[in-house]
């Protein structure tokens, strides 16, 4: 079934509980009795939507669809898939999986999806896949990053609508009347969600996916298996709550004191946050978003002083540019071209000026992609 239309009258709470739309309603709803909002408490998941639905679709339609939306022959889909596999060590610790060639893609998880919408898709595709594609693709990598962020989901609300409303659009002269599925139609209510529940990740089934392997190494009795998942998780939270305290020091290591006055000063490998790990050694953890300013820092040393306070020395980079400027300016997303030859004098931050942790791939030898890191895992 095709759903060509995007400007259709919507229903409303009242409309679905008097079964106003003959051919919509089978039978009552067990839902009815509770007093909710019927089409506002039952949004679209956009880990099955998105990610798994239309993505996963454009991604089998570009490496094995008909012409003229295959584009991958066996030299391109060699390109992407080695780029991609090549990309592996610059991805940060939070990620739960690292991204896999295209050969796999029949495997490939959610995550794995998301992964490529958000991140690696705009880099990997440019210049291989048809401009008229790329740009079309870009509308949705735009739309989603727009909708995942606190800080723009409703800011640019209505930006990130317009998007999708023009991807809909658009998707039948690409693609094909037929393909216009309930997960591309899906695509035009998504912003209107985010504006009753916030950023898509509030409401997405990532995070009950991710808590499943948590259940289920918390099971050690066949006989009273869900009393035993919640007793340990209840053990868990009460842990959390009453035994961590951020920020985390871990790895003592040498300090060089020639370079450094304080001589009482600890240097450290790592330092954990509530939200990201910092890492002074694994390139994949070094790099920073600031709050306040437009730069980029790699941070080199992790230092605690003799009052106990933690600071960061780092390498700043403030020639930063737009990785693209059409269908919006790639800033607006946290997408940035990095000039690495120019670089600041070696600054001290404050573990509370990051802001967000940065995939940040080299394209050249004096170029970098910075990619703020917006999902949550």
């Amino acid at each position: 079934m095709s759903f060509l239309g995007i400007d259709s009258q919507l229903r409303t709470n009242e409309s679905f509980r008097s079964k106003s739309d003959d051919s919509y309603h089978k039978c009552s709803c067990p839902f009815e009795v509770f007093p909710i909002d019927m089409t506002s408490v039952f949004v679209l998941d956009y880990m099955h939507n998105v990610c798994q639905g239309v993505m996963k679709r454009l991604l089998y339609f570009w490496k094995s669809g008909q012409k003229p939306v295959q584009f991958l022959n066996t030299d391109l889909e060699h390109q992407i898939s080695t780029e991609q596999v090549n990309f592996q060590p610059h991805f940060p610790s939070e990620f739960s999986r690292l991204p896999r060639s295209l050969d796999e893609l029949e495997f490939w998880k959610a995550t794995e999806y998301r992964t490529f919408l958000l991140y690696t898709g705009p880099i990997l595709l440019k210049c291989r896949l048809k401009s008229s594609l790329y740009n079309h693709f870009l509308l949705l990598h735009c739309a989603i990053k727009i909708l995942i962020s606190v800080e723009t989901c409703l800011i640019y609300n209505d930006l990130a609508n317009n998007l999708l409303r023009k991807f809909v659009t658009e998707y039948p002269e690409h693609y094909g009347n037929e393909y216009v599925t309930y997960n591309v139609h899906g695509l035009v209510h998504i912003a209107n969600f985010v504006k009753i529940h916030g950023p898509l990740d509030n409401f997405s089934a990532f995070k009950f996916e991710n808590f499943l392997q948590i259940i289920k190494k918390t099971v050690h009795s066949s006989k009273y298996p869900l009393q035993d998942v919640y007793n340990r998780i209840l053990e868990q939270n009460m842990y959390l709550e009453n035994n961590i305290k951020y920020p985390i020091l871990k790895k003592e290591i040498d300090f060089n004191y020639s370079t450094h006055q304080d001589i009482t000063a600890t240097l450290y490998e790592q330092v954990l946050l509530k939200n990201f790990k910092v890492s002074s050694t694994k390139e994949r953890d070094k790099y920073f978003f600031l709050f306040n300013c437009c730069a980029i820092v790699s941070i080199d040393k992790i230092i605690k002083d003799s009052s106990g306070h933690i600071m960061l020395e780092a390498t700043k980079y403030e020639n930063l540019s737009p990785m693209f400027n059409s269908p919006i300016s790639s800033l607006l997303i946290g997408n940035f071209l990095v000039n690495t030859e120019i670089k600041i004098p070696k600054c001290l931050v404050e573990l509370s000026n990051l802001k967000y942790k940065c995939l940040f791939f080299h394209t050249s030898e004096n170029q970098a992609v910075a990619l703020n890191l917006l999902h949550t895992e």
